[in-house]
């Protein structure tokens, strides 16, 4: 089976390293790092990857956009992952039909949202080899200052929204990341998760009781409350005898 290559285009060499480990982990074939369009483009013309992830500020004359512009030519999808939040530059780059565009600082779960919706995408309409099931996947990352913490999805105990930002709970530790509620949501649907409030997540397996009087439920001995538009789900999901 072949496996679904990523090529990268990033001239910060830290940055490079944290999203390799990330293509890696994921099981995705990994292309090689560059930091200028010429290298990129003789690597391309040598071997075309299945996807392109690059900044917009690299070394040397040519930058990420005209780089993308060579791309689409060559029919080669492509994210742009940059510091750029200028408007000009950012409609010239849509004007190119990315397949997202996102701008840093951003944690390693959405990047990595991306990139699997990115190969459903691919795969359904390129009926390419060695797109990763989601299903398949165990784990993820999750960014702290300039470690990156593995996180099994076995592992959760519940998830709870503040804000901007998400606390993971597993057993023994909280872990914080800068994402959405929704976000996450998107990520866990499709596995053992569900929201049964506007604040939280929970893997269903590891729902021990609930009261549907007071609108509780009970993760170990954690007291989540059910909303009231949530509830209706979750008890269709419950296998009752």
């Amino acid at each position: 089976m072949t496996t679904f290559s990523i090529l990268l285009v990033e001239d910060n060499l830290s940055f490079s390293l944290e999203i390799e480990m990330l293509i890696k982990e994921l099981n995705y074939g990994f292309a090689g790092q560059f930091d200028n369009a010429k290298d990129a483009i003789t690597a391309i013309n040598k071997s075309t990857p299945d996807l392109v992830l690059m900044d917009i500020g690299i070394n040397g004359q040519v930058n990420g956009i005209e780089l993308a512009g060579s791309l689409e030519k060559k029919n080669i999808p492509f994210i742009f992952i940059t510091q750029s939040r200028d408007r000009t530059t950012y409609t010239h780059a849509q004007s190119l039909k990315p397949f997202a565009y996102l701008v840093k600082p951003f944690d390693l779960l959405t990047l990595q949202s991306t990139l699997e919706q990115a190969v459903r995408t691919l795969k359904g309409t390129d009926k390419k080899e060695g797109a990763i099931n989601e299903n398949d996947l165990k784990s993820f990352y999750i960014r702290n200052n300039n470690v990156l913490n593995r996180i099994e999805y076995s592992e959760i105990y519940w998830i709870k929204s503040d804000g901007n930002y998400c606390n993971i709970h597993t057993e023994k530790k909280k872990f914080v990341t800068k994402i959405s509620l929704v976000s996450i949501m998107k990520k866990l649907e499709k596995l053992d998760f569900m929201r049964v409030h506007k604040q939280y997540i929970v893997p269903v397996h590891r729902i021990e009781n609930i009261n549907l009087f007071n609108n509780l439920l009970y993760v170990g001995d954690k007291m989540i409350p059910i909303g009231r538009s949530y509830k209706s789900n979750l008890v269709k999901q419950l296998d009752l005898i």
